[in-house]
């Protein structure tokens, strides 16, 4: 779970600059989550299979809906983590607490998954395998599931949503918060045009993979104040998508930055919430009813 120490953001930006630099080069560095800890009451706690054979660890927590009607066909969110980070991640609790079903899990490398060389491609790869093991569940309508990512994991959940629809695969909406462009422009930004020499992957950047979600319906969120993945990021990324044609939709947030913006303000999660509601439907309250505020404010 992201910790609020004074050392975070810089802990956070020593991650991703690892991760963009040299192609990704040095992806096996990053700042891994470790293992999670005991899960919450109602966690089912799965393991799934990558392409490659490896096995990756996942948390399933369903909704208040599926919990009023055990063994229905129930929409979901599938949540993609940032670096140092794990299942368990708070960034995805203001949707646990309206009610969603929400799906987490573990890249290869982080928390139990299984331990193996980090790539792009293999990030990607595994972002991919969770969303097929999410529609393969007999409790979620494979029709109704949103993918949502934070800072790394948005990219990847732009990549499930582009790989879905080359599939002709069903993907309700997506939702981007506070990603990185590209992979040269975020090394550019910890290192002013050396970043353009030394950056770059071999995947497709994120803006990329945004101009490939076809009909699927984007949101686009980030803080103003960003300062591990500036605010320009988000809005070449819905320069991209909006010359593609992708429906999207874009909410800047004036403070709160990289990771706060989604723990103690209401702005981008209730964006986020009222775009999952249009697009996966409301949550039902569980009995005794679902919390569906944010957590309180920062002074």
């Amino acid at each position: 779970m992201i910790t609020f120490l004074a050392s975070s953001g810089f802990r956070a930006a020593r991650a991703l600059l690892l991760f963009v630099l040299g192609g990704c080069n040095l992806m096996n560095q990053i700042p891994k989550g470790g293992p999670p800890p005991a899960p919450p009451e109602l966690v089912q706690v799965v393991r799934f299979p990558t392409t490659d054979n490896l096995t990756l660890e996942g948390w399933f927590l369903p909704g208040a809906k599926e919990i009023a009607n055990p063994g229905s066909h129930q929409p979901a969110v599938l949540f993609c983590h940032g670096v140092q980070d794990s299942a368990d991640s708070n960034m995805a609790d203001f949707i646990k607490r309206a009610g969603y079903t929400v799906f987490s899990f573990d890249y290869r490398g982080f928390g139990n998954s299984s331990k193996a060389d980090l790539t792009a491609e293999t990030l990607a790869e595994d972002s991919w395998a969770a969303f097929e093991y999410l529609r393969s569940r007999p409790d979620v309508d494979p029709d109704r599931i949103a993918v949502y990512g934070h800072s790394l994991g948005a990219a990847l959940a732009l990549s499930v949503g582009a790989h879905a629809f080359r599939e002709n695969i069903p993907v309700a909406c997506v939702v981007s918060a506070s990603a990185f462009s590209t992979y040269r422009r975020a090394m550019n930004d910890f290192f002013p045009v050396g970043g353009f020499i030394l950056g770059g992957s071999d995947t497709p950047d994120p803006e990329d993979w945004a101009a490939q979600l076809g009909n699927i319906p984007l949101l686009i969120t980030h803080g103003k104040d960003d300062d591990i993945l500036p605010v320009y990021h988000a809005q070449r990324i819905a320069s991209a998508a909006k010359d593609a044609g992708v429906p999207t939709e874009v909410v800047i947030a004036s403070s709160g930055g990289h990771i706060i913006a989604y723990i103690f303000h209401s702005k981008l999660p209730n964006a986020i919430l009222d775009f999952l509601a249009r697009h996966i439907g409301p949550p039902v309250d569980a009995p005794g009813g679902a919390d569906t505020s944010p957590a309180p404010t920062a002074p």
